[in-house]
């Protein structure tokens, strides 16, 4: 990979997380991009030792950890990012167990019953799910892995107008597909925290 394949990657990843017309996947990481301009950036060796240090899935990651830790410039990432996002990936599984416990400390027994309380939204007021994200409680990941298999995001759209509310919707809909979930697994960790709440 070159400073310039790195680059191009850098604007993909960038269009995909600020234009809602544009998905990484769907366009296959493709944009408009010359090398002249390229050649012509103030930050074009970091680009280049970004490709001399990484192999193309670690850059890839690299820019999708930045952009969700809210960097919006290349010159703003740092590997610090970078290695937060890695250690999050490789201890997820635990990770969302403590968050549902979490969130099953704010919800009556049985939570059977009470578990869709925290998808309840209304005009002006956020759910406990995202209340409990606003405030650092549960991850992002957390939201993601829900709403790919659950759903919540297209419901609480139609009922919650606000800006802050818009951006975490666009980015739990965006970073979801750099995200592996198997929603048999996670929906046994929700049953199986449940259980041991009891």
């Amino acid at each position: 990979m070159t400073g310039f394949d790195a680059y191009k990657m850098y604007l993909a990843v960038r269009s995909h997380f600020t234009r809602l017309d544009y998905d990484f996947f769907k366009f296959n990481g493709k944009t408009k991009a010359s090398e002249a301009a390229f050649n012509k950036r103030k930050d074009i060796y970091t680009f280049k030792k970004l490709a001399a240090k990484k192999d193309a899935n670690d850059i890839l990651y690299y820019f999708v950890s930045n952009f969700i830790m809210g960097a919006s410039y290349v010159r703003q990432f740092n590997d610090g990012n970078y290695s937060k996002w890695k250690t999050k990936q490789e201890s997820f599984t635990y990770k969302f167990k403590q968050d549902i416990d979490k969130l099953l400390d704010g919800i009556p027994q049985p939570y059977e019953e009470s578990f869709d309380s925290l998808f309840k939204a209304e005009k002006g007021k956020h759910p406990i799910l995202i209340r409990e994200y606003y405030g650092n409680e549960i991850s992002l990941e957390t939201l993601v892995v829900l709403d790919y298999c659950l759903g919540f995001v297209d419901n609480f759209n139609k009922v919650l107008t606000d800006p802050v509310w818009n951006e975490t919707s666009t980015l739990i809909v965006k970073y979801a597909p750099f995200l592996t979930i198997d929603c048999k697994k996670y929906k046994k960790v929700v049953l199986e925290t449940m259980n041991k709440k009891l």
